[in-house]
């Protein structure tokens, strides 16, 4: 028996049916089928239109100014920073948000600390399923750079290292962008036990971009939570072309050594 609209409509996670959001907030999805959401998603028209008011009602300034309007972009950076956390069930005291251009952003600065920080070297692995950003911390790596192919190499990988070993970076995607599949937070957590505290210099990098366009992210395990996590907003929202790296307090000393360019 084929269930009717009603029996749909309650077992449906949305607040109304899909139809009815999709013609009011994706207009520009009518009489299309769009299968590019790997690389970006829509923008709904009230995100869209909520961001055209709060820009023509306010005026925001340089955020390193003291000026009225420069504190109001001060403090607006700094409640989008909360809401991040809260969106990956992140606790803040624990977390640091930095808004970079974009998710390969991120991992480059991510790169640059390792290579500023440990100035002998540090060794980078990363997973063959990795995105092509990923694979260009490999220039960093003045002591060496490899790819794991598959789960049984990241295992005798994280099993072969122990608390004397170079310093190293392993990096890895949270959702394949070539296949789709999912990878388990439990690398991290088997990386981080396998030295003890900030001597065992271990760090790992998560590409969380394409898992959360579709799918929200956790991190409330303090375990198991990667090192470093990159995701790109576009990518969840339709916009702004934007990105953060999300930094566990604990590894944030890498950034203590670059050298800051203002501009």
């Amino acid at each position: 028996m084929r269930p009717d609209d009603s029996d749909i409509q309650r077992q449906s996670v949305y607040p109304e049916a899909v139809e009815v959001i999709k013609e009011r907030e994706y207009p520009s999805l009518k009489g299309t089928i769009y299968l590019d959401h790997a690389g970006t998603t829509v923008p709904s028209v009230s995100s869209i239109s909520s961001f055209a008011e709060r820009m023509t009602t306010n005026l925001y300034g340089n955020p390193h100014s003291a000026s009225s309007a420069a504190q109001l972009s001060s403090r607006q950076a700094d409640d989008a920073r909360v809401r991040v956390l809260k969106l990956l069930n992140a606790d803040p005291d624990y977390f640091d948000v930095v808004f970079v251009a974009n998710a390969t952003a991120g991992i480059k600065l991510v790169a640059e600390g390792m290579r500023d920080y440990f100035r002998d070297g540090f060794g980078y692995r990363y997973l063959v399923d990795s995105h092509t950003s990923s694979v260009g911390v490999r220039e960093f790596a003045r002591t060496g750079a490899s790819a794991l192919e598959d789960d049984g190499a990241v295992y005798k990988f994280i099993s072969g290292l122990d608390k004397g070993s170079e310093p190293i970076l392993f990096e890895y995607p949270a959702q394949s962008n070539m296949t789709g599949r999912r990878y388990s937070l439990d690398w991290c957590k088997r990386l981080r036990k396998s030295g003890s505290g900030k001597s065992a210099n271990r760090f790992s990098l998560l590409d969380a971009a394409s898992y959360v366009a579709t799918s929200p992210l956790d991190l409330s395990d303090l375990e198991s939570a990667p090192d470093f996590t990159v995701l790109s907003f576009y990518k969840i929202f339709g916009f702004p072309d934007l990105g953060a790296l999300i930094v566990r307090k604990e590894a944030g000393f890498i950034f203590s050594k670059r050298s800051a360019e203002y501009g």
